[in-house]
């Protein structure tokens, strides 16, 4: 497991993907309100609490990938018995 590991560098890999994460972290933390404010004006943002609703947005849209659509749903529902069907004859 080890030397297949070494192999592909994932050691390497991942302790670069961590520095990169922790660098681009203290980035937002020295920087993040100045970089709000800029694009805020970019997107023509005037109110905070618009990202609080498009987040709402973004979690109800998300939520409702989780669920598959009745209509597909009742389609597979109506083809598993079909098949089941046609396989008890």
């Amino acid at each position: 497991y080890f030397e297949h590991n070494d192999e592909l560098e994932v050691y390497a890999n991942l302790t670069k993907f961590l520095l990169n994460n922790y660098k681009q972290a203290l980035d937002l933390l020295s920087n993040g309100r100045l970089t709000l404010e800029r694009l805020m004006r970019e997107l023509g943002v005037s109110d905070p609490d618009t990202f609080k609703l498009w987040l709402d947005e973004e979690r109800e849209y998300l939520g409702s990938l989780l669920r598959e659509p009745v209509e597909e749903t009742l389609q597979m529902e109506y083809w598993q018995r079909l098949v089941n069907l046609a396989g008890s004859r």
